[in-house]
């Protein structure tokens, strides 16, 4: 039996009999999964926006990272740190991050899926300036999550400058900043991945990120 939450499903290596063959091989197989820890994996986005665009993931099954011990978040800033030099290294691009999370209440944080994951995509000036207009960000400064409303949930946003933002309960719809990214972008025909899967662009990011390793 399938597993409710689609990220636990594809970390145990199951989804659903509709998925693409292809990709249903790559998950049997352990091939989706672009580095691993012993706590996070890195995974293409269901619905990629760009060759870029994967998700940081914990193993463990929380609504957020703002839930996890502060060791685990130092591991999983760790991880994006990597991501952010591999890109620079293949690309002469960074990466900006994201995280939608949702709270353990009723949440309006712009989450679709009740797995804490963290959004990384090529970086975009457009989306800088339109994500600060839309949402009210509090610069962190000390601890990575510093009172995160883990009831109503928040937004947390990474800049290519490594300066980490916050906002509690920003009041925005389901998959709201992946349409906002889309809508920067100049295509928003793939921001909604319920409807949009798009196996060829995940196929597009497993080969990009195909020389990473963390050994």
């Amino acid at each position: 039996m399938i597993n409710k939450c689609n990220l636990c499903s594809e970390l145990s290596g199951q989804i659903p009999d509709d998925w693409d063959g292809i990709y249903k091989g790559l998950v049997s197989a352990g091939k989706n999964k672009i580095v691993e820890s012993d706590n996070f994996v890195v995974v293409p986005s269901a619905g990629p926006l760009n060759d870029s665009h994967v998700m940081l993931v914990p193993k463990l099954h929380v609504n957020s990272f703002a839930i996890l011990p502060p060791s685990l978040v130092d591991e999983a800033m760790h991880i994006i740190e990597k991501l952010q030099r591999y890109t620079e290294l293949i690309s002469n691009q960074r990466l900006i991050f994201f995280e939608s999370g949702s709270g353990t209440g009723t949440s309006h944080a712009g989450g679709c899926i009740v797995h804490a994951h963290i959004h990384c995509l090529i970086e975009s000036d457009e989306f800088r300036r339109r994500i600060f207009e839309e949402i009210t960000f509090t610069l962190i400064k000390g601890e990575h999550y510093p009172d995160a409303d883990l009831v109503h949930g928040y937004v947390w946003y990474r800049d290519t400058d490594s300066q980490s933002y916050m906002c509690n309960d920003p009041l925005l719809p389901s998959q709201f900043l992946r349409y906002l990214y889309s809508q920067c972008a100049g295509d928003i025909r793939m921001w909604n991945w319920r409807r949009h899967i798009n196996f060829d662009g995940m196929y597009n990011v497993l080969d990009r990120y195909k020389d990473l390793s963390f050994s």
